[in-house]
């Protein structure tokens, strides 16, 4: 059991708000998160609670067999870093998503260690990675807002206040202190305002 903040409890409480709503687990295998639909090239042919069947496609081909502003939940866990074009899968996650939805990130931040061991990794983030796709950048077609953010760390380097202070300065702490202090990953989560 984890003590400090962590993407588990980020992610329960979206699916607590999103209960009974449409949700889209991106990239989740044989590992699903119960209620939700899963997309994947390894999906299970089971029905899931709400009679809809799991997606069983290849991330890297777009579109997806996602209807437009169909979904009102992305879970997006520990996936992005696999995808090769992170632009257009943020572009398909601004298309399939309803206004007023949310996708779901959560990612290795580049100075965890398990963020280079991985061989089909294609991408480190930083915390910042992200700010890209925000509302106004007329080079993405994407309309997101943070609705929450944060870097997430081990217990012991919780207790040390390091995870607090370099979620109050993530600059200062991406550029001075992250190899010193490395993090374990981070999350966004994005309102989709179109």
């Amino acid at each position: 059991m984890r003590l400090f903040p962590n993407a588990k409890q980020v992610k329960n409480k979206l699916l607590k708000e999103f209960s009974g709503q449409k949700i889209l687990d991106v990239g989740c295998g044989q590992n699903k998160t119960p209620g939700t639909i899963g997309i994947d090239r390894r999906v299970s042919d089971k029905v899931d609670l709400n009679r809809q069947r799991d997606i069983s496609h290849n991330l890297c081909e777009f579109p997806w067999p996602v209807a437009d502003n169909s979904i009102d939940l992305v879970i997006c866990q520990h996936v992005i870093e696999h995808l090769p074009d992170t632009v257009k899968t943020l572009e398909e996650f601004n298309r399939i998503v309803r206004p007023g939805g949310k996708v779901f990130i959560e990612t290795p931040h580049y100075t965890w260690f398990e963020a280079y061991r991985h061989y089909e990794h294609c991408h480190m983030f930083s915390f910042q990675s992200f700010d890209y796709f925000l509302k106004g950048n007329k080079h993405y077609k994407t309309a997101f807002t943070y609705a929450d953010k944060a870097i997430f760390f081990d217990d012991l380097t919780y207790a040390l206040g390091v995870g607090f202070l370099a979620n109050w300065f993530p600059r200062t702490y991406e550029k001075r202190f992250a190899f010193m202090f490395p993090a374990t990953s981070f999350h966004v989560t994005f309102s989709v305002d179109k």
